[in-house]
This record gives C-alpha cells, sequence and structure tokens, in this order.
C-alpha cells in the first residue's frame, strides 16, 4: 500500500498528465485572443519607440527661409566733391535661406542608455505578455480538466440511470405477480425521474463550458474533447521562470537603468553645427542704390562646436534619482515575497498530491468494496430476499464512490496544472 502511494507521488511531482488535445485547445485560444492581440500591438509600439530614440544619435538637417525687414538701419554720409553719398551698410529688406545640419558628437552615453532602456521596456512588455498568456492557458487547462470531469460523471450517472431501469423492471413484473406493492413501483420510479434530472443539470453545465470554450477558441472544440489519452510531460523547472517573477525582474532592470540615465543628466554635450546657404546684403547700398542679385546673394556656410553643461536645475535629476531608487527598493520587496510565496504554494502543492494519492489509494479500494457489495445485494434482490430500498442503498454507496473518484482525479490534474503554473512551465510550447 505505502509503494503504491509513493510510486503515485512520484509520478505526480515529476510529470504533468496533459492531453494532446488540451494543448491544440490552448494553442487555439491564444492565437484567437482579441485581448492577446491587443496587448501584441505594445511590442509593435515598443520597437518604433526604440527606433525612435535610436534616431536621437542621427543628424538633425533642416531647411531654413527668412525675409527681414530691418527700420532702421545704420547709415553714413560722406561728402565727395561737394556731394553728399549715403552709404547703407545693411539692407532693410534681409532675404536668407540655407540647410543647416546639428549633430551630437558626444554625450558621455546618454543615448546609449535611454536606447537600452526603451529596449528593456519593451522586453517588459513581452513579459507582461507571457504572463497574461499563461493565465489565460491555464484558465482553459482548468476548464478542459473540468469538462472531462463532468463527461465522466455523466457516463457514471447515465449508467447508474441502466441499472435503476433494469431494476424497475424487475419491480414492475413483481408487482404484475403480486410480490411487490405499486408503492414499490412508485418509489422506483420517483427515483428514476430524480436520476435524469442530474443527468441534465450536469450536462446543462458541461454544455455551459463547452460553450464557453468555443467562444474563446473562435470555432468549434467538441472534435478534441473526445480523445482521453494523456500524455505525460516533463514538469522539469523552478519558480525562477514563473512569468511574475520575470516580471518584476524586468521592472528592476528598467527602474535600474533609469537611474543610470539620470545619474547622466548632468553630463556635458558636445554637438557639431553647421549651415550652407544663400542671403544677401553683402555689398553695401550707396544713395539708396540696390545691387544686381548676382553680386549682392553669395552663397555663406557656417562651421561649429557646441558645448552644452547643465549647471543648475533645482536638483530635480537628484530628487527623481531617489524617488527611482525607492521604487527598485519596493520591487525588489515584491519580489522576495512573490518568490517566498510561490516556494510555499510548491510545497504545499507537492504535499497536498501526496494527500491525493492516498486518498485515491484508498477511494479504488472503496469502489472494489462497493461494487463486490452491490453484486452480493443485486443477486439477493433478484431472489426477493432484500427489499428496493437496500438494494438502493449498495447502488447509491456505489454510485457515490465512483463520483469521488473522479473528482479526486480532477483535483490531482488542477494541483498538476498548479504546479506547472508555479514553475512558469508552457506545456503548451513543448
Amino acid at each position: 500500500m505505502k509503494k503504491s502511494i509513493l510510486f503515485l507521488f512520484i509520478c505526480f511531482a515529476t510529470s504533468a498528465q496533459t492531453n494532446k488535445d488540451l494543448t491544440e485547445i490552448v494553442k487555439q485560444v491564444l492565437d484567437h485572443s482579441p485581448a492577446l492581440k491587443g496587448q501584441k500591438t505594445g511590442l509593435k509600439i515598443g520597437d518604433v519607440k526604440t527606433q525612435i530614440q535610436q534616431s536621437y544619435s542621427n543628424p538633425i538637417i533642416s531647411y531654413e527661409a527668412g525675409i527681414t525687414r530691418l527700420d532702421p538701419v545704420s547709415k553714413v554720409t560722406f561728402n565727395t566733391g561737394g556731394i553728399p553719398s549715403i552709404l547703407q551698410f545693411q539692407p532693410n529688406m534681409n532675404y536668407n535661406t540655407n540647410f543647416v545640419a546639428n549633430q551630437v558628437i558626444y554625450d558621455w552615453g546618454k543615448n546609449a542608455l535611454a536606447l537600452e532602456k526603451s529596449r528593456l521596456e519593451n522586453k517588459l512588455t513581452q513579459v507582461q505578455i507571457d504572463v497574461a498568456t499563461t493565465q489565460m492557458a491555464y484558465q482553459i487547462s482548468t476548464i478542459y480538466h473540468q469538462i472531462k470531469y463532468l463527461q465522466n460523471v455523466v457516463k457514471i450517472q447515465q449508467s447508474e440511470l441502466s441499472r435503476i431501469k433494469s431494476h424497475a423492471e424487475v419491480v414492475e413484473t413483481q408487482v404484475k405477480l403480486g410480490e411487490l406493492l405499486e408503492l414499490d413501483q412508485l418509489g422506483i420510479n420517483i427515483r428514476l425521474k430524480n436520476q435524469e434530472i442530474k443527468i441534465s443539470e450536469t450536462e446543462l453545465q458541461l454544455n455551459k463550458m463547452i460553450d464557453f470554450l468555443n467562444t474563446q477558441a473562435g470555432k468549434d472544440i467538441s472534435p478534441w474533447l473526445k480523445n482521453n489519452q494523456l500524455n505525460k510531460q516533463d514538469s522539469k523547472g523552478s519558480i525562477e521562470e514563473n512569468p511574475l517573477l520575470l516580471q518584476l525582474n524586468a521592472e528592476d532592470a528598467i527602474l535600474q537603468k533609469e537611474i543610470n540615465v539620470q545619474e547622466k543628466s548632468s553630463s556635458p554635450t558636445i554637438a557639431g553645427i553647421a549651415s550652407i546657404g544663400v542671403r544677401n546684403g553683402y555689398l553695401p547700398r550707396i544713395n539708396g542704390e540696390v545691387p544686381p542679385i548676382s553680386d549682392d546673394f553669395k552663397l555663406n556656410t557656417a562651421l561649429g562646436l557646441k558645448l552644452t553643461i547643465p549647471i543648475y536645475s533645482g536638483k530635480r535629476s537628484f530628487l527623481q534619482e531617489n524617488i527611482l531608487k525607492f521604487q527598485k527598493d519596493r520591487v525588489q520587496l515584491q519580489r522576495d515575497e512573490t518568490g517566498a510565496k510561490l516556494s510555499f504554494e510548491l510545497r504545499q502543492g507537492e504535499a497536498n498530491l501526496v494527500q491525493l494519492a492516498n486518498k485515491s489509494a484508498i477511494q479504488n479500494q472503496v469502489i472494489e468494496q462497493a461494487v463486490y457489495a452491490y453484486k452480493l445485494a443485486e443477486a439477493r434482490f433478484t431472489k426477493g430476499t432484500i427489499k428496493q430500498i437496500e438494494l438502493d442503498a449498495f447502488q447509491n454507496t456505489l454510485e457515490e464512490a465512483q463520483l469521488q473518484k473522479e473528482n479526486i482525479y480532477l483535483q490531482i490534474s488542477l494541483q498538476q496544472l498548479e504546479l506547472l503554473k508555479i514553475k512558469g512551465l508552457k506545456f503548451w510550447e513543448l
């Protein structure tokens, strides 16, 4: 007995019984889910944000054109040969057009850190999608096992209904022979109707669950509910692969990168500036005469370096860095708490499997005894040595024992799923 229980526990603890069709159902639901598709657009947005951040290392080129009217402008009057001449150094109408390029040459790694932060944020988005995917997959798996449980319950109830019908025929014959009263026949007919009602209620619950899966999958999944063959999947893994822990790790990495960005916020930036264009005003105006365009408009260029050094910003960067450090401490505490909670749930789950394995072994013995007792009672009922009510008691005991066995098996299946979920195992990808 103890060896049998130990063997069952080893099987439960090291492998998960997952139906091949369950994997197909989960894949179908995950592929169809509009909610997951909506979340996945966040990855595309994150990719674009990363490209935008990367573009800051590229030069900025722009085109400028302007017209400026100045009044008054500086003028000088000369007497040349007794004739006054007016020399105007700048025209009233100034035309300027040029191309300007601005390129950051060195920023002490600020943009590189911001780029890494953007990639980490996209990684966090992917982890969040994995969390939602895992929750949905295991929700579907739980419902699937509940459906299989209800299907087996219906089979047991229908088998019980068949036995009641056969007994009803015997009672009917005995009533005709005068061996039993019509009251006995009325009693078994009521029992027959009650059993039919139980079956209809179970089937209603079963159909509701199947309809839910059909809705989630976007198609009829009934063909995938016929196969009862179970495949053992290796459940090796650790709680470090749990999506919740991975999400907290991703959040911690982003906060650390943001701290690094804030530490660099006071670093200087060196940029190169270049421009090329055309403007007027190269020749002065004498007595208001406008020079020819070809002489007045000239090509002009400019090259330069610009050093920007932040000096004072009211300690905003320092204060923001402190906030980030507090947030990082909070995330680390959440990670420690989540890790401890998952470890506890893992130990409790494994202990529950030991208990369920024990109950399963005992329940198998109970069913054997119930079947044997029912066969004896049925034989005595046929011979007329016991009454219908006594046979019904044995019949109820057998049905309850069989239903209890299915319930234990459901609990085992759900507990196995819970252990896989704690370890973050994506059985639908194996």
